[in-house]
């Protein structure tokens, strides 16, 4: 959470520290000098808009005025994580967790479908880029966007995956399964079956990590 005492000091720091008076300050910014004051007393925070040009002038990151201190420059981007994360709601790390897996499932079936359907060639050829592309898009956005273990955490995540993976699979076998004349019932069941042990079993190990984590 973001402190406004402590906030309003680190401006006041950075401030006195540029050599300037608040009425300096706040005829560079456009403000009154009464609305730094305020910033400095931790009274009131300053607009989303003057972030930018606040910290050009006292020479600091967005992350430390949020921060109220000064922060190294390999802890900025963590830093930044963990302030939007508070931004973004739990929901939404969970969906877009989510879409990223299924988005890499898909890509899977995609590099696979030439392989296993009777495709023409210049199709399976676009189908195997397409795949390949939707990998390494879910891949790079998975690393690159912040919150990956909260993500990951989520045993709704877990479960959307394996229930995505099984279903995959179970759609990639079944014209085999036509062509050796196997029931549907038993198609259904060969992968169902994994399916909810697999689940069963993340779900336990998912409640034994929480019991932990609660313990600590």
């Amino acid at each position: 959470m973001m402190n406004q005492q402590q906030i309003g000091h680190f401006i006041q720091e950075r401030r006195k520290g540029r050599g300037m008076t608040q009425q300096e300050l706040a005829e560079r910014l456009g403000v009154t000098n009464k609305a730094v004051s305020k910033w400095e007393k931790g009274r009131s925070m300053p607009d989303v808009a003057l972030f930018e040009p606040l910290c050009r002038e006292l020479e600091i990151g967005i992350p430390e005025l949020l921060a109220g201190r000064s922060i190294e420059a390999e802890e900025q981007q963590k830093a930044a994580e963990e302030l939007l994360m508070e931004s973004i709601s739990r929901g939404k790390l969970v969906g877009l967790q989510v879409f990223l897996m299924i988005n890499a499932v898909v890509g899977a079936v995609l590099v696979l479908s030439p392989a296993l359907f009777s495709v023409e060639k210049p199709l399976s050829g676009l189908l195997f880029g397409f795949g390949v592309l939707e990998c390494v898009m879910s891949v790079y956005f998975d690393s690159a966007l912040p919150g990956r273990e909260a993500r990951r955490e989520s045993f709704t995540v877990r479960a959307a995956y394996t229930l995505v993976l099984f279903c995959s699979l179970g759609v990639l076998n079944y014209p085999s399964s036509v062509r050796e004349g196997v029931p549907l019932v038993t198609e259904i069941l060969t992968f169902l079956i994994p399916c909810l042990l697999s689940l069963l079993g993340q779900y336990l190990i998912w409640r034994r990590k929480r019991r932990k984590r609660s313990e600590d």
